[in-house]
């Protein structure tokens, strides 16, 4: 797939206008169901100029500073604005998955008030960006089957499988010195929290999801399945060549696994042998 950003448009999308507040302005929306077949280093930069392009937008920046002035930020804290930013797109942004990608403008993300991670990260950089706080997109997944993440301006490594995005912050403006994580989709995490920081800790990442529900069972593929199968019928060969009586407790000794191999079987035969001597 070969996208590039084209006049605050995507080359290859579907663009749908949205009517925001009169029809003077269309903020758009994309279908892509072929997003994920891209390259990662395009991706990032159409997110950034779709994200660099909004916040340029007047509104934008009303719209920040009447967050910071609800919070009570004092002009120049900027930590301060970074995190009360960040807390008034967790909390007011519903986050919801997507059957197939679609790419908000941050506009229309402000009108519809619902988005999955791409797009809550787009509305918080489009922030950022009318503020002027440095900003970039921060990828996580795994890499070789391991945690990890990647920030943008980085090399990409190779092998990296990434299932979310979100974003690091840098103050003061123009030439920062601290950079901080700032995670939009999960409501209650600070400035500075990390997902990847989480796992690799062993903290629990969605604490909402920690209780245990009633009803709840887990689906298994036709191979799990078909290996459970192969289990029980070498179990039943088992039982049927040695006796009950003798098997319970040299059993226990020899083979408490998940898998018994031919070993496993031969060995469990012998011990049989030897006691019936």
């Amino acid at each position: 797939m070969s996208v590039r950003p084209v006049n605050n448009q995507l080359a290859g999308m579907r663009a749908n206008p949205i009517d925001l507040d009169g029809a003077s302005h269309h903020p758009k929306v994309w279908h892509l169901p072929s997003w994920k077949q891209g390259d990662d280093t395009t991706r990032i930069a159409v997110l950034r100029e779709i994200a660099m392009r909004a916040g340029r937008d007047p509104r934008l920046a009303t719209l920040a500073v009447n967050i910071l002035r609800s919070n009570k930020v004092e002009p120049r804290d900027y930590k301060a604005q970074a995190s009360a930013l960040l807390k008034w797109v967790q909390q007011n942004v519903y986050y919801i998955n997507e059957p197939s990608e679609r790419l908000q403008d941050p506009t229309y993300t402000l009108k519809v008030m619902y988005g999955d991670c791409d797009d809550m990260a787009l509305l918080l950089a489009s922030l950022y960006e009318a503020c002027k706080l440095e900003w970039r997109f921060v990828l996580s997944g795994k890499v070789n089957g391991k945690p990890a993440r990647w920030i943008e301006g980085e090399k990409l490594p190779k092998n990296g499988f990434w299932s979310h995005i979100y974003l690091l912050v840098g103050y003061p403006p123009f030439q920062p010195k601290k950079w901080q994580f700032a995670e939009p989709t999960l409501r209650g995490v600070d400035l500075g929290w990390d997902i990847i920081q989480s796992i690799q800790s062993g903290q629990n990442i969605l604490p909402e999801m920690g209780a245990t529900e009633s009803g709840i069972i887990k689906l298994e593929d036709e191979k799990t399945k078909a290996k459970k199968e192969s289990r029980k019928k070498l179990m039943e060969k088992i039982k049927e060549k040695l006796d009950p009586e003798n098997l319970i407790s040299d059993v226990l000794i020899v083979a408490v696994t998940s898998v018994l191999t031919t070993f496993a079987v031969n060995k469990i035969q012998s011990i049989f042998n030897a006691k019936k001597k």
